[in-house]
């Protein structure tokens, strides 16, 4: 059985321009810029971005080492916490960037 694992994220925003200034800001992404969107050119999983309209992606957990001062970077940046939790396998916080597309950062625990 061949096992498949995903290959390329695309993340849906308002405004392409804007989401490069935040999440650039944010997550230290660089981007090559294309027709409506970019590719991010400094992650290890192939993720990009594209002007489809803000999206509701709380599932995508972006992993931070530190997520209180994640959360204050988001926060200078115009974004916003929308929840917070605690689970097992660590601290997560749902998240809105400042066009309005939601994702989540999770700090992992001890083992994760």
């Amino acid at each position: 059985m061949v096992v498949i694992e995903l290959g390329y994220l695309t993340l849906p925003v308002a405004d392409v321009g804007r989401a490069m200034i935040f999440y650039g800001a944010l997550f230290g992404w660089t981007f090559d810029a294309g027709p409506g969107g970019a590719h991010v050119n400094n992650t290890k999983l192939p993720v990009g971005i594209a002007g489809s309209g803000a999206a509701d992606a709380r599932f995508l957990y972006f992993r931070v080492d530190d997520i209180a001062v994640a959360k204050a970077s988001l926060t200078r940046l115009g974004g916003r916490v929308v929840e917070e939790h605690e689970y097992p396998s660590g601290l997560n916080a749902v998240c809105a960037d400042d066009g309005g597309t939601i994702f989540s950062l999770w700090q992992p625990a001890a083992g994760f």
